[in-house]
């Protein structure tokens, strides 16, 4: 899973779960909200817990376990007769809040950091300080658990998510910032909040480099005569709910294609090494043919120096018995009748090919060049269009989650808008066209083929059709010839005659023994190429190997063994969670649910009306 992916359905999720979630409804639901006075480094020295019995039966009587101190009734006059941590409520078909004094440690520990101008400082030094100050929440879970992973013990963590908040005066702060969280200014104050999930990147078994999951918050700011309100700390255990993993649904598919990639490029080795095999034939086929075209390029020279030494020896000039018109009925005569053989087809085919294999590499090159940049231009309109659905469908969901009672105008507005700013980062489109470019290079082989077969049958047809031209020509040059030499036989006046078809004879010789050279030439050059081709792919084979080898193989082993296990990970976290369903004590049958709120004390000299009024926060009714 990549990290983009894995983030946003991390944020999805928590989104979704610090708005609210529902439970069923069971005989009795409990639920409790736990209040805790921290002190300015976070030691707890006060918590109460305040429960609410939903009586959804309407009983006249509840039955309640609790292991509170000092327990009262927090609204109503319903009365309870107690027996050790048993309770007897007279509910009176009312539901039942109260409220209870405990010493139990909470599940989530906060220590508190003060640093001015990067220096660790005291919360009592602090005080009326100026300077850079840091003010850093760090965050520990404390409800470690063993869960079994794939039949191996394993150390996980109840999931918590930890959202923190204060407001910090504008009048003598500036520059405020927070990590892991936001600031929101509205001119003369500044609220800022933050998250920590602390425990998960250690359930998760991920590594920071991949994906750094936060358990601290810091906030920062320019300080005059420094002082600091209370933070307030929500903490749900609710961070996953079984809607939220019906996206791992898709890992099948994913695991499918992966295992299809493991065989395609299995199968890429395999056709390497068939062209290695090939190209060490051409090598030999090329060597044969530069020793033939060798020979055929001596003997055309010795002719023609025969012919050059027979014009020489005729000296009479005499008038030819046949005429011009004669000859050129001759000539068109034999041009009509040379016609290639299917042979000669063949033959010339086949040096059209290698014509075309010493340019395959440009050729092979700009075929892909193409089909990269059709596919890179495909993948990120695509991406785009994913993004753009992924983020109307969440931000839909989001609202529902908020307000169930939210109209069908109001969702599509909120969809179509954020699809709207939904867009892709230069890295984003920098990762997208990497894996266009490496889906383009799985298919490079085909490819390239496609381009070589196209090139090949251009050229074979074009050298045909030169070829047929000059049997023509030559067809009719050599009937002229031969029928002046048999005039000359009979008629010894024509031998002028034959010395200039001689000439035009000797010139067809050169033209043949200059393009027996060019071949020769060729032949040499293709006999190189072949070589080098031959050691081009033998290296391609080790490129490949190595690629499959210490690529594929590993990409395909990690994606079948390191995401499964984060999958598995993901569904007992999603049980720990509901496991954990209250903080003291829950009757059996009865469903609960538990959120626990963290007041840390500001630093400041408190006025009375002040104290009062966090007093009332934590035992209000």
């Amino acid at each position: 899973m990549s990290k983009n992916i894995f983030l946003k359905t991390v944020s999805g999720i928590l989104l979704c779960s610090i708005i609210g979630y529902t439970v069923p409804v069971f005989a009795y639901t409990k639920e409790e909200t736990v209040y805790s006075k921290l002190d300015t480094y976070g030691n707890n020295y006060k918590t109460i817990v305040s429960t609410h019995i939903k009586n959804t039966d309407n009983e006249e009587l509840i039955n309640d376990l609790s292991d509170l101190m000092n327990i009262k009734n927090t609204s109503g006059d319903e009365t309870y007769t107690q027996n050790g941590k048993n309770f007897i409520w007279n509910s009176n078909k009312n539901d039942i809040y109260y409220q209870g004094e405990t010493q139990k440690n909470l599940p989530i520990e906060c220590n508190v950091k003060y640093e001015l101008d990067g220096k660790e400082i005291s919360a009592e030094e602090i005080i009326g300080k100026s300077g850079k100050v840091k003010v850093t929440l760090q965050y520990k879970n404390r409800e470690e658990r063993i869960i079994n992973i794939n039949g191996k013990n394993t150390k996980m963590y109840v999931p918590f998510v930890v959202v923190a908040g204060t407001i910090i005066n504008n009048e003598n702060n500036k520059n405020i910032e927070v990590i892991n969280g936001k600031v929101i200014d509205d001119g003369t104050k500044t609220i800022v909040t933050g998250i920590a999930i602390p425990g998960l990147q250690e359930s998760l078994n991920i590594s920071k480099d991949d994906v750094n999951i936060p358990s601290n918050i810091e906030i920062t700011m320019d300080a005059i005569d420094f002082e600091f309100n209370s933070i307030v700390s929500y903490i749900t255990p609710k961070i996953l709910e079984e809607k939220d993993l019906a996206i791992f649904d898709k890992l099948d598919e994913i695991y499918n294609k992966v295992n299809m990639l493991q065989t395609s490029s299995t199968q890429i080795l395999d056709g390497a090494n068939t062209l290695r095999d090939g190209t060490q034939k051409l090598t030999s086929g090329a060597t044969q043919l530069k020793e033939g075209t060798n020979s055929a390029y001596n003997g055309a020279s010795q002719i023609t120096s025969k012919v050059d030494k027979s014009i020489k020896n005729l000296s009479i000039e005499k008038n030819n018995t046949l005429d011009e018109k004669t000859l050129n009925e001759i000539g068109t005569q034999a041009a009509e009748t040379a016609k290639l053989t299917k042979e000669q087809k063949e033959l010339i085919i086949k040096e059209a090919d290698k014509g075309i294999e010493l340019q395959a590499k440009i050729i092979k090159e700009q075929y892909v060049a193409n089909a990269k940049q059709i596919a890179e231009t495909t993948a990120i309109n695509t991406a785009l269009t994913v993004a753009q659905t992924t983020a109307k469908q969440t931000a839909i969901d989001t609202a529902k989650t908020v307000n169930p009672n939210i109209d069908e105008s109001t969702l599509e507005k909120i969809g179509k808008n954020a699809m709207n700013k939904a867009t892709l980062t230069e890295t984003q489109k920098k990762q997208i066209i990497e894996q266009a470019d490496k889906g383009i290079e799985v298919q490079k082989a085909t490819i390239e083929a496609q381009g070589i077969a196209s090139a090949k049958k251009i050229a074979e047809q074009t050298a045909i059709n030169a070829a047929q031209k000059g049997a023509t020509t030559a067809a009719k040059v050599t009937a002229t010839t031969v029928a002046e030499k048999v005039a000359k036989q009979v008629e010894i006046t024509a031998s002028k005659q034959v010395v200039s078809q001689m000439k035009i004879l000797s010139e067809g010789l050169n033209q043949l023994t200059s393009g027996l050279s060019t071949l020769n030439n060729g032949a040499k050059t293709l006999e190189n190429g072949a070589i080098e081709l031959g050691e081009g792919t033998a290296k391609l084979t080790q490129g490949i190997q190595k690629f499959n080898d210490d690529g594929i193989q590993k990409v395909c082993n990690y994606i079948n063994s390191n995401t499964k296990n984060l999958t598995t990970r993901i569904e007992k976290l999603t049980e720990l969670s509901k496991e954990y369903n209250n903080f003291t004590i829950l009757d059996e049958g009865n469903e609960g649910n538990v959120k626990f709120i963290m007041i840390i004390d500001s630093i400041k000299k408190k006025q009375e009306s002040e104290q009062n009024k966090e007093e009332a926060i934590i035992n209000k009714d």
